[in-house]
């Protein structure tokens, strides 16, 4: 298993947010390692305070989630 290193999350947090701002939609971004540890997490200007929670739990489930949230979680992985 490779650990996701801090450097690692930064990108993924970079261009899952440079997605979220493209469909204008204000998110909390939370990068998890395999054990669904949390390495970090960003709350968007206007993103809503109610779904930090939820965002650090999401990414075990990501691919469930919806259209928004799926194309966010992309650009962030594909930066990986």
């Amino acid at each position: 298993m490779t650990a996701v290193r801090l450097e690692a999350a930064r990108r993924v947090i970079s261009a899952a947010g440079k997605k979220a701002r493209e469909i204008g939609q204000p998110m909390n971004i939370a990068v998890a390692d395999e054990g669904g540890n949390i390495v970090a997490h960003v709350r968007m200007d206007d993103a809503w305070i109610g779904s930090i929670d939820v965002s650090m739990k999401e990414g075990l489930h990501v691919a469930r989630s919806g259209d928004q949230d799926h194309a966010v979680a992309a650009a962030g992985a594909a930066a990986f």
